[in-house]
């Protein structure tokens, strides 16, 4: 799954801003979330390294786009930038920041969609290291950045991804260890979660990509400090 953060104040630039999204990844067939933020200072709040693609307008009051995307920098150095803005003048700027490409508005649906999918195979190229899962006779290679989590069935080990469960005949120690991502945590030991799918933490149990998995009770204190690592809050955020 691909996350994206648009950083804009016009609603209306937002709202066609995520139907061109939606239109683009459908098409490529790529799971995706999308954080909108109308303030720049709203969005570097939460501007730890959970985004892979961040959409900045430039011209927005208070902090302009391209501060915030100088400060974001500081934070992140991976994630792509590209710059959505009427002020065509100010977006060569963006090689201060690494930027990939500019769109200029009002926006152009195949323009955008061009540029897109050059962010989108950038992105899957950085994310998408691959692990082979043996199903039967078959071995399937899966998109570890797909996996949404684990789960112990009897002897096997079930993998349950953005395009299907495959189910393996092995434990979730060796499949933990076939992984070995730090955005993976267990909530239980039957359970091993990609944080990146979280929807929500109740108090007993955790919504991953609306399936509701149990949080034992061992494993509840290290995998709420996983999980704020994994948000850049520390272990602060669950006390």
């Amino acid at each position: 799954m691909i996350r994206i953060a648009i950083v804009e104040d016009n609603s209306k630039d937002r709202a066609l801003t995520r139907e061109y999204l939606d239109y683009v990844f459908k098409q490529e067939d790529i799971a995706y979330t999308a954080d909108e933020f109308e303030k720049a200072e709203t969005f570097l709040l939460k501007a730890n390294p959970v985004y892979d693609i961040v959409l900045f307008d430039i011209d927005m009051p208070g902090m302009s786009g391209l501060e915030a995307a100088k400060k974001f920098r500081e934070i992140d150095r991976h994630a792509i930038i590209m710059f959505i803005t009427n002020m065509a003048q100010y977006a060569i700027r963006g090689y201060e920041v690494e930027a990939l490409d500019f769109i200029v508005k009002p926006v152009n649906k195949y323009d955008f969609a061009m540029k897109m999918r050059r962010a989108i195979s950038r992105t899957a190229k950085r994310l998408d290291d691959v692990v082979e899962i043996k199903v039967g006779r078959d071995i399937r290679t899966v998109g570890i950045s797909s996996v949404r989590y684990l789960e112990v069935s009897g002897h096997y080990c079930v993998w349950h991804t953005v395009g299907g469960d495959y189910m393996e005949y092995d434990t979730l120690i060796n499949a933990e260890k076939k992984i070995n991502r730090s955005f993976f945590a267990r909530c239980n030991r039957c359970y091993l979660v990609n944080m990146k799918y979280i929807d929500e933490i109740k108090r007993d149990s955790v919504v991953v990509d609306g399936d509701e998995l149990s949080i034992s009770r061992p494993q509840k204190k290290e995998f709420l400090a996983a999980y704020s690592r994994f948000v850049g809050g520390g272990d602060k955020c669950f006390r």
